[in-house]
């Protein structure tokens, strides 16, 4: 019987190019989801510090969002991961616990550009990247993740690389080496939340996903089990608590991760873990027109996950506001909306903010702690709001906007798409990206995605 490194492989290299729709037009999101993050991301002091580096490591022709430079693949893909997961408003994936598309998009961008290949071929290695980090999610979490992995770096190498061999078409012996290799490449410490260094575990995840693939391809070896046994991956990274890979081979492509876990769209460039809390007083002001002058106190009561993520109370600057619950709450309620114009440094040293920050607290639902499963693992969010006047206000939200139980329509994620460009390239050029890759994969259309690669 075949490891579950050789199946995972296997798989990868050997199932037919033939997804349903549904999926098709999943990916196709998260391309259009993505690069808008990439432009809006492109500004911010972790893309900028990765951009200013890049010309050190070489020249190419690969895009750099945001920028009219150009690079190597794999420093396309550091660079214009590290911008995509700069603002933290890319997606994620349960499973995994990360954040899947500021990984897959970039590296597979700029190798598609490299290579020169079509947008189908693109949607669909994203969706075997995608279907390989679910599973990987599925026999490790949430004990790997609550060991303080940040999986977008650590699942999310190993499943870059898996992508990009399956667009380079490599062979399942090179893909499992492709796998292996990438699965080194992969570290990063939750210790890493609210720094700059955060958002560049995407870019590093994306970059060994390349070097990985072309590694591979050249003949380098690679550990043929590295998830197995003693020093594998799971016993290393995860320890008994894991699930490990019964049952989740048997599932590979049936259903598609893509179906059966989606993808949740970000509505709010900061921590998933804050999206509940800011639709709960989002409701709350909406509702009872709520007004911050006349709060006492405001309670967040969150998972043992999400308090562990949520580390500020009082942020000190952009990177830590997007994981303090104190502070999300607070802009929402100050301003009844959470936007990329919400964690600057201006936004946050506001003299409202400082006045009502320190009235909201965070708590742990004690039903929601402990180290489970990812199957059993459970996720909502109850604000509690005392007013001046002694009344209570309360919202319990489970399922927060553009999550795959809630989602973003396609209407809503072009919005997100066109504010994330304004400014950072003309209007026009938005228009023609923004089409472009809507029309990745489709067969009367595909050259429009093909003219603004090769732009």
């Amino acid at each position: 019987m075949s490891t579950a490194t050789a199946r995972l492989a296997e798989w990868a290299a050997q199932t037919p190019h033939q997804w349903p729709a549904d999926c098709v037009d999943l990916a196709r999101r998260a391309f259009v989801d993505t690069v808008g993050c990439a432009l809006a991301g492109s500004i911010e002091a972790p893309a900028r510090a990765v951009r200013e580096a890049a010309p050190a490591w070489g020249s190419g022709s690969c895009r750099i969002h945001g920028s009219p430079l150009t690079a190597p693949a794999p420093i396309a893909a550091l660079v214009n991961g590290t911008a995509a997961h700069a603002q933290d408003y890319d997606d994620v994936n349960n499973p995994a616990m990360s954040h899947p598309s500021a990984v897959l998009v970039p590296a597979l961008l700029a190798l598609a550009q490299e290579i020169e290949a079509d947008g189908g071929r693109c949607l669909d290695a994203y969706l075997v990247g995608y279907e390989i980090l679910s599973r990987l999610g599925e026999a490790a979490n949430l004990a790997h993740y609550f060991r303080g992995w940040h999986t977008t770096l650590s699942l999310g190498a190993p499943a870059a690389a898996v992508a990009c061999a399956r667009l380079m078409r490599l062979d399942a012996g090179r893909t499992r080496a492709a796998l292996s290799m990438a699965t080194s490449m992969g570290s990063g410490s939750k210790r890493q939340f609210g720094t700059g260094t955060k958002p560049l575990h995407a870019g590093l995840a994306a970059q060994a996903g390349i070097m990985a693939a072309r590694l591979a391809a050249s003949g380098l070896d690679a550990a043929p089990e590295i998830f197995e046994g003693r020093w594998g991956m799971l016993e290393m990274m995860a320890g008994d608590g894991a699930p490990g890979f019964a049952g989740v081979l048997e599932r590979l492509g049936n259903p598609p991760a893509a179906r059966e876990h989606g993808v949740w769209f970000k509505l709010y460039p900061c921590c998933a873990s804050t999206h509940r809390p800011i639709d709960a007083v989002l409701s709350l002001r909406a509702e009872h027109r709520l007004h911050a002058d006349a709060v006492e106190s405001i309670d967040g009561m969150v998972s043992a996950n999400a308090a562990a993520n949520l580390r500020y109370a009082m942020p000190a600057d952009p990177s830590q506001a997007r994981f303090s619950l104190p502070y999300c709450v607070a802009t929402a309620l100050l301003d009844g909306e959470v936007t990329p114009a919400s964690f600057t440094p201006e936004a946050i040293s506001r003299p409202a903010v400082a006045a009502l920050v320190p009235r909201i607290h965070m708590s742990v639902d004690p039903q929601l702690g402990g180290d489970l499963p990812i199957a059993q693992a459970i996720e909502r969010s109850t604000l509690t709001v005392r007013a001046r006047d002694g009344s209570l206000l309360s919202k319990r939200i489970d399922t927060p906007r553009g999550h795959p139980l809630s989602p973003l329509d396609d209407e809503l994620l072009d919005a997100k798409f066109r504010t994330c460009a304004l400014g950072l390239i003309p209007p026009e050029r938005a228009e023609q990206t923004l089409t472009a890759l809507r029309a990745m994969g489709v067969p009367d259309r595909e050259a429009a995605f093909m003219r603004w690669m090769q732009a």
